[in-house]
């Protein structure tokens, strides 16, 4: 059973969100993250400073990411507008895996198995490839969009669509990928930056919203980052800190009285003067 765990255990995750990391990806990714800053004989004292430096090492490659996505073209393979779509939103890094599930559905076979209505199947596969490795594409059209699944669950478990699904979407000759099928998480405007925007029907409201707090604490985090070597800045700001904190706690203090109930003889009094 050990053997032949890669035929069944993948069963057990089909239709799971994991947006394609395996088991092992977590532990590789922390020690990419310490790559260069600590080894086996770094001490704890030095691990918290390593850490911080690792931390700015990450956010300034993270920002060079996020500058040549914005600051460079896609280089397309075909005119083809579904590749140019993908190319126009997606970050590089997903571009590249669409890309390649593109570039695959290009040599894949089709064959109509059952239509009912607007619901029609499909099984795609390779010509060389015997017709029972052929996957299952269910395809259906209405009048709000389209809608489409494959037996491989590619979009279900990694969030990009598949090669057979796309082989059926050109077949149909469409012209844009559905909005349902471009996950937000993985386009050039997903990620959050300081000093952004607030969403539209929130900037009235005198709750802070998610994004404006997160964004505060990038702010507040850039300047720590920035304090370390000048201690006269981090003086004034700490000063800063101690003032907002004590203000808010006046501020706590004074809606707990006026919301505190008055006794009875409190109010008998008030009454008489």
């Amino acid at each position: 059973m050990w053997e032949f765990q890669s035929h069944w255990v993948p069963v057990y995750f089909r239709g799971t969100f994991t947006a394609g990391m395996v088991s092992s990806s977590h532990s590789e990714s922390i020690n990419a993250f310490f790559d260069g800053f600590v080894n086996q004989n770094t001490t704890l004292q030095e691990f918290v400073q390593q850490y911080d430096r690792a931390l700015v090492a990450r956010r300034k490659f993270e920002s060079q990411e996020d500058f040549n996505t914005k600051s460079t073209k896609a280089v397309l393979k075909g005119k083809n507008r579904l590749e140019a779509q993908a190319g126009d939103c997606y970050m590089r890094a997903l571009f590249t895996i669409f890309q390649t599930e593109f570039t695959e559905s290009i040599d894949l076979w089709k064959e109509e198995t059952c239509k009912n209505g607007n619901v029609t199947e499909y099984i795609v596969g390779f010509s060389d490839d015997p017709i029972w490795k052929w996957l299952k594409v269910v395809y259906e059209e209405f009048k709000e969009g389209v809608k489409a699944t494959c037996a491989c669950a590619k979009f279900e478990i990694e969030g990009i669509l598949c090669r057979h699904i796309l082989r059926i979407m050109n077949l149909k000759r469409l012209t844009s990928i559905p909005a349902r099928y471009i996950l937000h998480r993985w386009t050039i405007g997903a990620r959050y930056h300081v000093g952004g925007g607030v969403p539209a029907g929130e900037e009235d409201s005198d709750d802070a919203t998610p994004l404006q707090k997160w964004c505060l604490i990038g702010k507040h985090q850039c300047i720590l980052e920035e304090m370390q070597s000048d201690k006269s800045l981090f003086k004034k700001m700490n000063e800063a800190f101690d003032s907002s904190l004590a203000e808010c706690e006046q501020k706590k203090k004074l809606v707990e009285q006026i919301s505190m109930p008055c006794s009875g003889s409190q109010v008998h009094s008030n009454f008489i003067r």
